[in-house]
This record gives structure tokens, C-alpha cells and sequence, in this order.
């Protein structure tokens, strides 16, 4: 069996719908990214056009480098899927490169990581700069009063009277008082 290769005209094709399909991909991704950076208010209008423009422009010339590469090559099919994912993943990436945007990348809210461009040469005189003070706050302090807690003193127990048997005793006899009558 031999592979057919694509003539220069249906190659020539095949690249140019390929971008445009490219294009349009990335542009509308870029387009509802944009609309709820607008919503937010983190991005201006001409920001987010701007955006969206590079977007579809990255996008269009790494969907269509990939396809004239691997279509030049004349892969299977499974070796040309895998051929467009890796070419179109590096044209992106260098295009992205190429054409960044002017303002250097802030990071995600949670996410610290390098700076994706290198923060500009401090002057001596910033380098050096002396901190300000935080000023101090006055506040009242706040006295706590004393709580005095009483304790109830808990109920005494008195004894219960054991029950014993009974046993007779003999009452004692009081001590005799001197009579004083006279009769």
C-alpha cells in the first residue's frame, strides 16, 4: 500500500481552513473570557479587544503550522492527531512569547509563583528608601471588673440516727438537790 500525498493546492487548503478554524476557536474562547473580565471590572472594553484579537491571531497561525507540517508528512491518522497536538501546543507557546501583552502577568488569587517577567532595576535611593512608621492606634483600654462569685456553702448533712435494736437502759438518776423547804 502506498500512502497518496496531498497535492500543493489541497494542502494550500487544507492550512488555510484549518487557521481560520483555528482562529475562530481561539478568538471566541478569548471573546467569553473577556466578557466576564469586563463584567468584573479587571479589564477594560479595549483590553479585552485587544485580547481577543491576539488570541484568534496565535491561535489561527498554530492551527495552521500544524496542519501544513503534519499534512506535508503524510501521516496516519493517529500519528497526525498526535503530530497537530504537539506542533499547534509548541506554535502557541512561541507565539505567546513573541506576542505578549505589555503589562507583566499578575498571578491568580492563592497562586504565588516567579513573576512571568523580570521586575524592573530598583534605583539606589529606592533600594534604600526608609520605611514609614505605622501609626500607632490609641484605643481605651478596657478595664474588667472583678467578678466576684460567692459560693453557696452547701447544704449541711446532718446524720441520720442509725437504726440500732433497742436496748434498756435505765434512766439516770439526777443528782439530788439539797432540799431547801421549810415546813
Amino acid at each position: 500500500m502506498t500512502q497518496k500525498t496531498p497535492s500543493n493546492n489541497s494542502l494550500v487548503g487544507v492550512t488555510m481552513g484549518t487557521a481560520l478554524f483555528g482562529a475562530i476557536v481561539g478568538g471566541t474562547a478569548a471573546a467569553a473570557k473577556g466578557i466576564r473580565q469586563v463584567k468584573d471590572g479587571s479589564a477594560t472594553k479595549e483590553e479585552v479587544a485587544v485580547n481577543v484579537a491576539r488570541e484568534a491571531g496565535t491561535t489561527a497561525v498554530a492551527a495552521g503550522a500544524a496542519a501544513a507540517v503534519v499534512g506535508a508528512l503524510g501521516f496516519g491518522p493517529i500519528l497526525s492527531t498526535l503530530g497537530i497536538a504537539a506542533v499547534a501546543t509548541g506554535t502557541k507557546y512561541a507565539m505567546d512569547s513573541l506576542v505578549a501583552p505589555k503589562t507583566p502577568a499578575t498571578a491568580t488569587a492563592g497562586k504565588k509563583h516567579a513573576p512571568l517577567t523580570p521586575a524592573p532595576k530598583k534605583t539606589a535611593a529606592q533600594k534604600t528608601a526608609p520605611k514609614k512608621a505605622a501609626a500607632k492606634k490609641t484605643t481605651a483600654k478596657k478595664t474588667a471588673a472583678k467578678k466576684t462569685t460567692t459560693k453557696k456553702a452547701a447544704p449541711k448533712k446532718t446524720a441520720k440516727p442509725k437504726a440500732t435494736s433497742k436496748k434498756t437502759t435505765t434512766p439516770k438518776a439526777k443528782p439530788e438537790t439539797p432540799n431547801t423547804d421549810k415546813k
